[in-house]
């Protein structure tokens, strides 16, 4: 029980580690792409750190299965780069014990895993979607900043107010250009306001008490007029619903679904978990090395090995997608064939050799050179 719990306590605390460094690398990627949309008027800023949390949210089931490899392969080769698996094994306990300790690993993480792929995954999704939707259609006034000039979308407008209030529906010293084809007008008043009519559902900045300046920079044709209330549209009807991507349906809508696209999302969903298990058990035959080849001996080989399964996956889904592959053949095999490889890998550490309890007591450090 000690040497169980000090080697579940050693993968425990590497699994931390490793996912949060994953996330702080998926964090600072995701994050800059978010400023660059901010920069370019496409999101707003207060919605950056709430698209930022639902997108580490819908990303961490894809996540954890590599934070799961990485975290059993650090963490039993720290135990062969200390000699640590000498001690162990010199005590009677051998790979077939550690293949023990880490099937009691085995059952959470496939529940966390399977409720953030068939759950979790889904939901953060669509209220990433619903809040992109939010931020393409929303209110051109709500772009409006004091003291700052505002270009519309179609960038047939300027617009400028040097104060608005907290709602952002009255406004103060208002500035608008207006081009048209032919001509430009310039609008100035004292006050203004948001107005939605309801029966289009299009939204208007109603300027007060101001004055309206037309024609052409530069010549002496030009018309003034003063108004008491003059109305500019900004934008025409309201947001449509938003339509959500496959990715934010619901594991259960995707069940009861027929269409191909729609069983092969959920197939990939489910191989995340079984995967998660796989590599976990891939890791612990990849994971002996000799001492001298230090802890990070066979990172290189387990980022190929990772490298080459994520794409196995999005090759597969594409493929059922496409009706390449029957329904039936799933993805279930995936995850198959990383237990394949551990029992390859073993059975070749074991020089061929089958016998069970030669193999459970066999040595588990390298040669000595």
């Amino acid at each position: 029980m000690i040497i169980r719990r000090y080697i579940l306590r050693e993968i425990a605390l590497t699994l931390f580690a490793v996912t949060s460094v994953l996330l702080l690398i998926f964090f600072s990627t995701r994050f800059v792409r978010l400023l660059r949309d901010v920069a370019e008027g496409v999101l707003p800023a207060e919605m950056v750190f709430s698209l930022l949390g639902l997108e580490l949210l819908k990303n961490l089931a894809s996540i954890l299965p590599l934070a799961v490899f990485f975290a059993v392969l650090l963490a039993l080769g720290r135990l062969y780069r200390d000699q640590e698996m000498v001690a162990l094994n010199a005590s009677g306990i051998g790979q077939a014990a550690i293949m023990r300790m880490l099937l009691v690993l085995a059952p959470f993480v496939l529940v966390l895993n399977g409720y953030l792929a068939l759950y979790a995954t889904p939901w953060a999704a669509g209220k990433a979607d619903q809040i992109r939707h939010a931020a393409e259609f929303r209110s051109e006034l709500s772009l409006l900043s004091a003291g700052r000039f505002t270009e519309s979308k179609d960038g047939r407008l300027i617009m400028y107010v040097e104060a608005l209030s907290d709602d952002q529906r009255e406004l103060e010293k208002v500035f608008v250009q207006r081009r048209g084809r032919d001509s430009k007008s310039v609008l100035a008043s004292e006050t203004g306001y948001r107005y939605i009519d309801d029966s289009s559902g299009d939204e208007f900045m109603v300027m007060v008490d101001g004055y309206r300046y037309e024609g052409e920079p530069g010549t002496a044709d030009y018309r003034i007029t003063r108004f008491s209330k003059h109305a500019v549209r900004i934008s025409e009807k309201k947001a449509p619903d938003a339509v959500l991507d496959r990715d934010a349906m619901s594991s259960a809508a995707l069940w009861q679904s027929d269409a191909l696209r729609d069983m092969a999302e959920l197939q990939s969903r489910i191989v995340l978990p079984l995967s998660a298990v796989a590599f976990m058990i891939l890791a612990l035959p990849m994971s002996r090395v000799n001492p001298r080849e230090g802890r990070y001996g066979r990172l290189f080989s387990a980022v190929l090995v990772y490298v080459i399964y994520n794409n196995l996956i999005g090759t597969t889904q594409k493929s059922l997608e496409r009706g390449e592959l029957p329904p039936w053949s799933g993805m279930w095999w995936l995850p198959l064939v990383l237990l394949l490889a551990a029992a390859a890998i073993a059975a070749w550490q074991s020089r061929g050799r089958f016998d069970w309890q030669q193999w459970r007591r066999k040595p588990l450090a390298g040669k000595r050179a």
